[in-house]
């Protein structure tokens, strides 16, 4: 695969991510996805094919941080009380960075039905229609996830 394309695609992610190291790290990403593809898929255009794998990457990121802002204000929302410190919220970062890790480990299904329950607020049934299943497996891979977790101590109750 021709690499001519690095220096544009940076550029261009550059500009609309205002940050040229996360600009590098879409491209390569982009282009270690479009290479992993192989020999399966026929593509007529590589550049556009790598532009709307950066674009992707970039909105999938941008969604991630945003998922991770909420779980911290939700934090926060939980003991209003107490003043918000650096030292808590590293701990609440390393307790969502245990939490993807444990989900990563997980079942591709049990993975994605728990994210979109628990995390993006979908009803079973909308969760069920996503991954092309029943409400009935959406509703067992939840408490299979929901059991590992507590299992190996993610979900600390006495935190």
């Amino acid at each position: 695969m021709s690499t001519h394309f690095y220096s544009e695609l940076v550029n261009f992610f550059s500009r609309s991510l205002r940050d040229r190291d996360a600009a590098n790290d879409v491209v390569q990403e982009s282009y270690a996805r479009v290479l992993a593809l192989g020999n399966q898929t026929a593509v007529l255009d590589m550049r556009a094919l790598l532009y709307r794998t950066g674009k992707n990457i970039a909105i999938d990121a941008a969604r991630t941080r945003q998922a991770e802002l909420r779980m911290l204000d939700t934090l926060t929302l939980i003991s209003p009380n107490e003043t918000p410190c650096l030292e808590r919220a590293v701990i609440a970062r390393q307790g969502l960075q245990r939490l993807a890790d444990r989900l990563g480990a997980m079942p591709r299904k049990r993975r994605e039905a728990f994210i979109l329950v628990r995390i993006y607020g979908f009803t079973h049934a909308e969760a069920a229609a996503h991954l092309e299943t029943t409400p009935v497996a959406i509703e067992k891979h939840i408490v299979r996830a929901i059991c590992t977790l507590l299992e190996r101590g993610a979900c600390d109750a006495s935190r």
